[in-house]
């Protein structure tokens, strides 16, 4: 019997991630059906039915969001059209109907309306949506449960009048008694009864907004509410456009070091990911076969969920999963520790004419095709780790479409397993573990075509061809999820961001019910340093 997980979406940039995680979750259903699945699917999704009696499976998820971004509502459980005219139409006064101009659909809406004949092609709907998304239901695959979707009140998408732009604001709007009747009792509270075996919650939170403050609270509720459940939190941070005032940037990085400092209180793990920008890129390391400068966030909340779809991979395998609280353990090395570092391959490079071996070996402990998503680094680091668990998928596919008269990789799982072991096989690495999977990841309709001319259509990085037509239908990705000394610095940092706020800044925390005071800024400055404390050598 699976053991559920049931997932929290908080905030517009979160929900772009997400929407690429779920997408990438359907297309499992289309991908080798007659093969043996190694994903146990029911540990986040959901059987059911629908209004008219049709089954249903849909993700155990329940998402928040700002009025104005659910352009395309899934129409699922809803009634149709000619239902809520026959409404009408048996109301015998005066009607007087007003209605917004339906939302003009892309390409890819239309397909999920009136889908096409079996391509006999892979499909890709990468370059519309590029050009005429703007909101992350512009691509959303999936129908999502009523119970699913919150819309919070009082604010509204791009409100530049009245933004919902602080900490203390999301904590003011959970405290609600009509919010958290909704969120918890009716909506929170229906996923959870349903599961036989709930092992926790995965938390996927925007951490420079007011969805911070949602986030810090939901935690809060979870750990009083279910003390022996798992809570792994994802903190997403969107990059700092140009425009954007210092004022902005200030703002940013305030809400981003209290949710880290509540996060790390009340989370199983938390990780922060920063995604990368042009700047970052590096074209002889981890970005060599990405074709992006990461501007859109299309692209860079697509490669983020990445890293999260395969570092939760361990959760959900059918075989020998680890429990979530398992894998926290594991990854903090038995402590207190919560804090954690992510770092990701994508794709992991597969060479057509080179060893295996080549790949695994690290250049001065440091392997230069990953990206540390966490310390924004460009390279991940191997040693000094207090605990770790590293995820590589997809080798022993996409080595089938290898030559293989110049066959260079395993082809059997425990070659792939005992390489990776090896690879971060580290003295003073006090436990570890890695985990192996054969299928690798498929590169769903709506994801980003932004790999380079050097990977193959399925997924093979050859530096002296290229990829003559047709779209990439599968990678090799890789992730590593680790809790190291250097990450102090990170708990640093945020404390000294509580320290340098002038007061004109430290006037929008004061405002609300849940206002910061002196004493409030000093008391988690100091809980900041004495976190960062934990992570001395």
């Amino acid at each position: 019997m699976p053991k559920e997980i049931v997932t929290l979406q908080l905030g517009h940039t979160a929900n772009w991630v997400g929407t690429h995680f779920w997408n990438i979750q359907e297309s499992y259903f289309h991908t080798h059906p007659e093969d043996e699945p190694e994903i146990q699917h029911d540990v986040l999704f959901r059987a059911g039915s629908n209004i008219h009696g049709e089954e249903t499976y849909t993700p155990r998820l329940v998402l928040f969001d700002l009025k104005g971004t659910l352009k395309k509502v899934s129409p699922l459980y809803e009634p149709s059209n000619e239902s809520a005219s026959y409404t009408a139409h048996t109301w015998g006064g005066k009607v007087e109907r007003y209605a917004e101009e339906p939302y003009p659909k892309n390409q890819f809406l239309h397909h999920l309306d009136e889908p096409p004949p079996e391509p006999t092609m892979p499909l890709t709907y990468a370059d519309e949506l590029e050009r005429k998304v703007s909101v992350w239901s512009d691509f959303n695959k999936l129908y999502y449960h009523p119970k699913s979707i919150v819309e919070i009140p009082h604010y509204l998408h791009e409100d530049d009048r009245n933004p919902f732009s602080t900490f203390t604001q999301g904590l003011d709007v959970f405290s609600q008694p009509d919010v958290k009747e909704d969120v918890l009792d009716e909506r929170l509270r229906f996923f959870v009864e349903e599961c036989d075996s709930l092992q926790g919650f995965n938390l996927v939170a925007d951490a420079v907004d007011g969805f911070s403050g949602i986030a810090a609270s939901l935690l809060e509720y979870l750990r009083d509410e279910f003390p022996k459940k798992a809570a792994i939190t994802f903190g997403i941070h969107k990059p700092l456009a140009l425009e954007y005032t210092q004022k902005s940037r200030t703002i940013c990085s305030i809400n981003s070091a209290l949710l880290l400092e509540a996060a790390c209180r009340t989370s199983s793990l938390y990780i922060p990911l920063f995604p990368p920008t042009r700047n970052d890129r590096d074209p002889n390391g981890w970005s060599k076969y990405l074709s992006t400068d990461f501007a859109s966030i299309y692209h860079w909340s697509a490669y983020l969920s990445t890293a999260i779809e395969t570092t939760l991979l361990p959760v959900r395998v059918k075989a020998n999963p680890i429990h979530m609280l398992d894998l926290a353990d594991v990854v903090s090395g038995g402590s207190a520790r919560t804090l954690a570092a992510l770092a990701s391959s994508l794709p992991f490079p597969m060479p057509k004419h080179a060893p295996f071996t080549t790949v695994m070996s690290p250049q001065n402990s440091r392997i230069r095709w990953m990206r540390d998503l966490t310390q924004q680094l460009p390279y991940d680091s191997i040693g000094d780790h207090f605990g770790h668990i590293a995820v590589l998928r997809g080798v022993a596919e996409i080595a089938k479409f290898q030559n293989h008269e110049h066959q260079q990789f395993p082809t059997t799982k425990s070659q792939v397993q005992e390489a990776l072991d090896k690879l971060f096989n580290s003295p003073s690495t006090v436990g570890g573990r890695s985990i192996v999977l054969d299928q690798a990841m498929p590169v769903a309709e709506t994801f980003p075509q932004f790999f380079t001319e050097h990977v193959d259509n399925n997924g093979v990085v050859d530096d002296l061809a290229k990829r003559s037509s047709g779209v990439v239908t599968r990678v090799a990705t890789m992730t590593h999820l680790q809790i190291s000394p250097q990450l102090k610095k990170l708990i640093i940092d945020a404390a000294q961001t509580l320290t340098r706020i002038s007061t004109p800044i430290t006037v929008l925390y004061e405002k609300g019910e849940h206002g910061i005071s002196g004493e409030d800024w000093r008391a988690m400055r100091e809980a900041l340093e004495e976190l960062a404390e934990n992570y001395e050598e």
